[in-house]
């Protein structure tokens, strides 16, 4: 008699939108660079080492930048969902610095910037304010998520997301202390500070995902079912 055993795993839910969420998460960096590279191809006159990405809003193909940041900001938000599904913690503040980072870039999509001499109006106060609350929590996410990544036992991302933090802190003090960055390489500060944010959430996403697909979770349940092919 041959007996053959098959097993039906059944995936908890919490690791379910775990991976999920960290999946979308990971898609929106990817989107955001090739967007953004789109928009400033079809914006040969914007200098991009004086000239911040969110001036390629106008125009005819304004509306890529748009979708890029609406994309990045609803992939920051998944991001702190993963966090909270995948961090045992009461309070974790890092989380809640990524959620209000993607909800700040929810805002600068949906507020534009305006060109120089014109009425300063509401959106435009919300967009600035907006760009430099992100510019603020960009290290503080970093510095904020390294204790629970560690307490958690990722060592390696604790130690990346310190680096991260301190590139993030590096390239503000340089723009700060050069004269004229804000005329001449605004730009290019800016580019650095986001591809150095996005890299650092991308590398989190896909290792949550990772540890995540490979650890074995205890809400997940075996059904042998014994089946005889003599009967």
């Amino acid at each position: 008699m041959f007996i053959q055993i098959r097993r039906t795993w059944i995936v908890a839910p919490r690791k379910a939108a775990l991976v999920s969420s960290a999946s979308f998460a990971a898609i929106g960096p990817v989107v955001f660079m090739a967007f953004n590279a789109a928009a400033q191809l079809l914006h040969p006159t914007s200098n991009p080492i004086a000239v911040t990405v969110s001036f390629l809003v106008f125009g005819s193909y304004g509306w890529l930048q748009t979708v890029a940041f609406y994309i990045l900001g609803i992939s920051l938000i998944a991001l702190a969902v993963a966090l909270i599904l995948k961090i045992k913690s009461r309070f974790n503040f890092g989380a809640i610095v990524v959620f209000l980072c993607g909800v700040a870039f929810l805002l600068v999509a949906s507020n534009h910037v305006q060109n120089s001499g014109v009425t300063i109006t509401t959106s435009e106060i919300i967009h600035r304010d907006s760009a430099i609350a992100i510019v603020i929590m960009s290290p503080l996410a970093c510095f904020a998520l390294a204790p629970s990544l560690k307490a958690n036992g990722h060592n390696g991302l604790w130690i990346y997301s310190i680096i991260a933090g301190v590139i993030a802190v590096g390239t503000i003090i340089a723009g700060f202390l050069i004269p004229t960055a804000h005329d001449s390489f605004l730009g290019i500060f800016e580019r650095i500070l986001l591809l150095n944010g996005q890299i650092w959430g991308e590398i989190i996403c896909l290792r949550l995902i990772w540890t995540t697909v490979n650890k074995k979770n205890p809400g997940i349940t075996a059904k042998q079912q014994i089946v005889n092919p003599d009967r």
